[in-house]
């Protein structure tokens, strides 16, 4: 239950702080968007220079894992904005999903990065 409060009041902060500044709905919406668009190019950052860590078989498998982890948080979040069908908030709500699941992966990809490149120095 604890984390479920947490979990919720995160979303809300990070919602609202990020579209501070955002007057209407429409510049909320915008916001989002720019939010998960700079949230994806980080990803793909770091999981380009993970990529070049790996073996071929690491690397095959880290594709495979990319994929489905796109088709789940892509599922994930079109589930969470399903609930507010029809409204202008959706796609506010739709692309925070977006973003907090890119951010989420990003720092597993990083963590990752970061344990090979420690224990290869």
């Amino acid at each position: 239950m604890k984390n479920i409060l947490l979990s919720f009041s995160a979303f809300f902060l990070f919602t609202f702080s990020t579209t501070l500044l955002a007057q209407t709905q429409a510049e909320m919406n915008q916001t989002a968007i720019n939010n998960f668009n700079k949230a994806d190019n980080e990803l793909n950052l770091v999981y380009k220079k993970l990529l070049k860590k790996l073996t071929e078989k690491e690397k095959n498998l880290l594709v495979t894992a990319q994929k489905n982890w796109i088709k789940f948080r892509d599922s994930k979040c079109a589930f969470e904005k399903e609930e507010y069908n029809g409204g202008s908030i959706q796609p506010l709500i739709y692309y925070t999903c977006l973003t907090e699941c890119t951010n989420d992966r990003t720092k597993d990809l990083k963590k990752n990065l970061d344990d090979r490149n420690n224990r290869y120095n």
